[in-house]
């Protein structure tokens, strides 16, 4: 199986994940500097050990909080090598095992004290999960958050002036610091590292692994970051909390006397009396309809099709028997939202069609209790 292959399969995988509404896809690349923590690479000089670093990727937010993303980055790295060692495509050895013989001596200048610099180029590929730290430790979708990063991957050093070309797994890490400059466009920061095995860059000195550590600056598009989720909860929330605040009362239907003498009647029209249309029921402390009630959704909207003019009025209810009073309140308005919720978006019913009214446990409408876990349709004709 080979690299296109790997790439294509992983990025299929995330395809199939579900995607937070928080944020779901997004894109980010960067540029910045790099080096590597090879056997005698400190006998380099510093700025000559740094080298040019480039970076693409995209991932998929899972949850608010969790996202997986695949990134490639890498271009090229310098280190040093002295005739110390075990090297791959060694001459003496027809180039197919490991032999004391370094190729890259002979397209390289060996300094005086018989070190030499080795020129590698490679590409990395890896896979990462990823965490928002602003929105796990501070629920909250601000301009500024951290995101440390773990995942595997693959590399692949190519033959360059003797260095051999070589297959390697990674184990990657870093930490991005983006701040928020568009509402779909981030500025990050993301300092990485990636463990490279001893014989990434083609020479054996006994060492585990061979670290690099690089900096990028960079930007992050997210593309449907023009529906926040956070936002539309946080003015749902606020539309409840109105609602509850103002609205905490039994209403009471007043009946007036009426006086037949003073009645003029005249010749109208028969008129329709509101009439119960459905019944949606709910389970304990829920705000989701229960299962197999497709056909109850169905025929509601069967009867808004076939009467245009006419509306519906949903009236959520709690059993008086668990919770408070104000907390069975809360229960019956965030059902009947629900409902209206489902008839909009799922069956495209217009939201001026649709009245909802949370009335809690003041009244049940059930002798059963459990019944009362309910949200009443009442169809109002025009």
């Amino acid at each position: 199986m080979n690299k296109k292959t790997i790439i294509s399969l992983m990025l299929g995988g995330m395809s199939l994940l579900p995607a937070s509404a928080q944020n779901g896809w997004f894109v980010d690349a960067g540029g910045g500097v790099q080096t590597i923590f090879s056997s005698d690479a400190r006998k380099l000089d510093f700025g000559k050990r740094l080298t040019p670093s480039y970076t693409i990727g995209v991932g998929k937010w899972i949850t608010p909080t969790l996202a997986m993303r695949l990134q490639i980055g890498g271009y090229s790295l310098n280190g040093m090598s002295t005739s110390e060692g075990l090297y791959l495509r060694d001459p003496q050895t027809d180039g197919s095992i490991f032999g004391t013989h370094d190729p890259v001596i002979d397209n390289v200048t060996v300094n005086p004290d018989g070190t030499y610099r080795h020129y590698l180029r490679y590409v990395n590929a890896h896979a990462d999960f990823m965490v928002s730290l602003s929105r796990l430790l501070f629920s909250g979708q601000g301009k500024f958050d951290v995101l440390p990063a773990v995942g595997l991957g693959y590399a692949r050093s190519f033959a360059y002036r003797g260095t051999a070309a070589t297959n390697s797994l990674t184990a990657n890490f870093s930490v991005m610091a983006k701040y928020k400059v568009m509402k779909c466009l981030d500025v990050n920061l993301e300092i990485g590292s990636a463990l490279m095995p001893d014989h990434f860059d083609g020479r054996i000195t006994g060492k585990k692994y061979e670290p690099t550590l690089g900096a990028t600056l960079g930007l992050s598009y997210n593309f449907n970051a023009a529906k926040p989720y956070v936002k539309k909860e946080r003015i749902r929330k606020q539309r409840r909390e109105a609602v509850v605040d103002t609205v905490y009362m039994v209403e009471r239907i007043v009946e007036r006397p009426v006086y037949k003498d003073r009645i003029v009647e005249k010749p109208v029209a028969k008129k329709q009396n509101p009439f119960r249309l459905a019944s949606i029921s709910f389970a304990y402390a829920s705000t989701k309809p229960s299962a197999k009630q497709d056909i109850v959704f169905a025929n509601i909207v069967e009867y808004l099709n076939q009467n245009p003019s006419a509306r519906i009025r949903l009236d959520g209810y709690a059993d008086k028997d668990t919770g408070k009073a104000r907390t069975n309140l809360m229960l019956s308005i965030r059902r009947t939202d629900s409902v209206r919720n489902i008839l909009i978006e799922r069956y495209g019913i217009a939201p001026s069609r649709i009245e909802a009214q949370g009335i809690g446990s003041n009244a049940q409408p059930y002798e059963n209790n459990k019944l009362n876990r309910v949200v009443i349709v009442t169809a109002i004709p025009e």
